[in-house]
């Protein structure tokens, strides 16, 4: 009882994009614990992991819609989610930092969605893949959502990669272009969904900007967002703009760990305002 509350106590004590990250990795060394309990109870022909994954073909993505999320938290190697977690923490504490954790959370779900939409759309609608069996794991579309979101918000943002700076916008478009090339060479699937993630996260700021906010009828059918939206489109008018501009424009020029408390804190108050 006691090893239970110190992990839900620290569990509590995650924000949330600890909690992704934590997630991930659980899920992904659960196979092998259940793969050993499997084997020395002598039990084979079992694979839970099919019921998680993403299939293009219709006819058995239908009888587990869950899919379209749980793929998202499944990983097949180690360097598969070393990275994405890398990058998700790096980019995903900076979002965090300036939006807080709901837009986080909606964000990293939400890209998740729009990749398994467009790498199954995809494998229906182009003639190259007719007649191919295909499924899909991994969280890569909801971390390029992450980092698309961060650069359409601001793109001339540097970061400290190594010995030298650059800018975000540069990393997003390497980063999206490289996945185009690679579509026709390797691992179809998962680049097209990666490029699904990218232009949700861009179309999400573009969209937060204006006072809109699609994740709602995503993540809650029963709620309507108009009228917040409406107070978040003029509550946001309370905050200087120039003074927001020259804060990004210091991030630019020398990193988030150049702010100063305040600075971060007045970001932070403007990002929690804009995800109402």
């Amino acid at each position: 009882m006691e090893l239970k509350n110190r992990i839900n106590l620290f569990i509590s004590g995650l924000n949330i994009l600890e909690k992704i990250i934590f997630l991930n990795v659980a899920i992904y060394l659960a196979p092998f614990l259940i793969n050993t309990i499997l084997f020395l109870f002598n039990i084979k022909n079992i694979d839970l992991i099919k019921w998680f994954t993403i299939d293009a073909d219709f006819s058995q993505l239908i009888f587990k819609p869950w899919s379209i999320i749980t793929y998202g938290f499944l990983h097949g190697s180690f360097s598969h989610i070393f990275w994405n977690m890398i990058i998700l923490y790096y980019f995903g504490k900076i979002l965090n930092n300036l939006f807080g954790d709901k837009l986080l959370k909606k964000l990293y779900l939400s890209g998740i969605v729009a990749g398994g939409l467009t790498y199954v759309i995809s494998y229906n609608v182009f003639p190259v893949f007719r007649g191919v069996e295909s499924v899909m794991i991994g969280a890569s579309a909801g971390v390029m959502s992450v980092l698309f979101y961060l650069a359409s918000y601001s793109p001339q943002m540097g970061i400290r990669i190594f010995f030298f700076d650059i800018k975000i916008i540069y990393i997003a478009l390497f980063l999206f272009f490289y996945d185009i090339i690679q579509i026709p060479l390797n691992n179809s699937g998962g680049h097209i969904a990666h490029i699904g993630g990218a232009i949700w996260g861009y179309y999400y700021c573009i969209s937060n900007n204006k006072g809109e906010d699609f994740t709602q009828s995503i993540f809650n059918i029963f709620k309507t967002t108009k009228k917040k939206n409406t107070k978040a489109s003029q509550n946001n008018n309370n905050f200087d703009q120039k003074k927001i501009d020259s804060i990004l424009d210091k991030i630019s020029d020398s990193g988030y760990d150049s702010l100063t408390k305040k600075e971060k804190e007045y970001l932070f108050k403007v990002g929690k305002n804009q995800d109402k």
